[in-house]
């Protein structure tokens, strides 16, 4: 008989610094889960110090702050449901994974691993399409955050990551190694998180918080996340082939200096979404840290009835530099870019290349709220899309977003 290694925590109190308390660690038989399904916290904080893993023959529930801290090991085996308590606020569920530690979530193309919450009717005979949540559904959980050992432009070159909890040595991120891994995330779908908590934070699908290259990130799909899709914040994270369905904020939110690289990406926005690509540039007030993303080959999907307000073609802010390379964008009559920051554009550190929109409506309708007079030079409306243009979709018929078409 299989055994689970499981860590008794008691609750705390709004997640509260300096008050978590190991009881005692015991072996519990997978044959007293007779449900079908497998706890993992009460509420509190759960560590995860050892190799543990989560199987494909029952449903995994979460509850509280599940924390692979440094040392400790998550395996996730393909097609496994994990679905997520719905606190909300201090009490949200999330998913942890604090510098040091490994997540190995390995779905594969038919049978990806999927994050819900427990308001989710989904089980292992529905296939990836849940028989009750919408794919509008949002802030059901909190979200999956993974946090690593590489660079990241803040001040003294670390941070804790927002929206958590403070006081914790497992909150923070950032370092000197932007070849860091905290594993694999492959085939996986992020869906229907982004609580609000305290302060008005909110956790995004998935936060990667100073993640290095040497970190496998593929063939990831985050739906209807209450806040951003995926945002970073600095690090040098390598992701291939996102899907991200909307997202209440930002799809795509780059901080602190990132420097990796994003290829092959569809966005499909909601009506109140805001930006496909929110960027911000370093945040070491030194200068001294800096960073330059690249995103290559997006097809973006505006929603046909915005609303009022929503819907911006992008944002790149104070700092951002780097470069967005071969988008496409769909659907964004009478929508125009949020920004462009003039000074890392006039001094050559933000680049823009072949971006494309769908369009009848003449090319500068869609720059008036920038200073930018040159966009010509890299973007042009075409009345079709063409083959060559934004993203390969045809490597995302695992996720829901195909299967909802």
């Amino acid at each position: 008989m299989k055994k689970i290694i499981l860590s008794i925590l008691i609750t705390l109190t709004a997640c509260t610094p300096n008050t978590e308390t190991i009881i005692e660690t015991v072996n519990i038989a997978d044959s007293t889960i007779s449900d079908g399904t497998a706890s993992i916290g009460t509420g509190g904080i759960y560590y995860i110090d050892d190799t543990v893993t989560w199987t494909n023959d029952r449903i995994w529930i979460m509850s509280g702050k599940v924390v692979v801290r440094e040392g400790g090991v998550l395996n996730i085996e393909e097609g496994t449901i994990i679905k997520a308590q719905n606190g909300q606020g201090v009490e949200a569920t999330a998913l942890v994974i604090a510098a040091g530690g490994t997540i190995n979530a390995i779905g594969s193309y038919g049978a990806p691993i999927i994050f819900t919450d427990t308001g989710d009717s989904i089980d292992y005979t529905d296939g990836v399409v849940s028989p009750n949540r919408k794919a509008t559904d949002t802030g059901k959980w909190g979200g999956v955050i993974i946090l690593g050992n590489a660079i990241v432009g803040e001040d003294g070159g670390s941070d804790d990551i927002e929206g958590i909890a403070s006081g914790y040595s497992w909150t923070a991120y950032g370092g000197d190694n932007d070849l860091d891994s905290s594993g694999s995330i492959s085939y996986v779908s992020i869906r229907h998180s982004g609580t609000q908590l305290a302060g008005g934070d909110e956790i995004q699908g998935l936060t990667l918080a100073g993640v290095g290259s040497g970190t496998t990130l593929n063939n990831i799909e985050v739906v209807g996340s209450n806040d951003d899709g995926i945002e970073i914040f600095g690090g040098a994270a390598v992701l291939t082939n996102i899907l991200i369905l909307n997202q209440r904020d930002d799809a795509i939110d780059l901080d602190e200096g990132y420097r990796g690289t994003i290829t092959n990406a569809i966005i499909a926005m909601r009506s109140n979404s805001d930006n496909p690509f929110e960027i911000d540039g370093t945040e070491d007030s030194s200068g001294v840290i800096g960073g330059s993303f690249t995103i290559n080959d997006v097809t973006v999907y505006a929603h046909a009835s915005p609303e009022p307000g929503k819907n911006f073609l992008g944002d790149w802010k104070s700092s951002a530099t780097g470069l967005t390379n071969n988008v496409l964008y769909k659907n964004v009559d009478g929508l125009v870019f949020k920004g462009i920051d003039i000074n890392t554009y006039d001094s050559k550190e933000l680049l823009f290349s072949n971006i494309n929109i769908v369009t009848q409506l003449p090319l500068i309708d869609f720059f008036t709220r920038t200073d930018i007079s040159d966009y010509s030079d890299w973007s042009q409306t075409v009345e079709s899309a063409g083959q060559q243009n934004g993203a390969d979709e045809s490597v995302f018929d695992w996720t829901l977003w195909s299967n909802l078409k």
